[in-house]
């Protein structure tokens, strides 16, 4: 999956809210999240996005970056 810019992540509609996380995608093997959290909550970075798979029925976390 290609990484999102920080313009076209922002600009997808939030699908679901999760606790810290907005799920901005979903297929039946993908998902991509938007963080909530900034650097000043401990995070690495501001806009942290989360690409998670499904692998054997459990989602696992492929990548996470901080889009541009």
């Amino acid at each position: 999956m290609r990484k999102f810019s920080l313009k076209e992540i922002c600009s997808m509609p939030v699908l679901k809210q999760g606790h810290f996380d907005n799920l901005v995608y979903e297929s039946t093997t993908k998902r991509v999240w938007l963080s909530r959290m900034t650097i000043e909550d401990g995070m690495p970075f501001n806009n942290q996005v989360t690409i998670e798979t499904l692998v054997q029925g459990k989602w696992e976390i492929k990548e996470q970056y901080q889009p541009v």
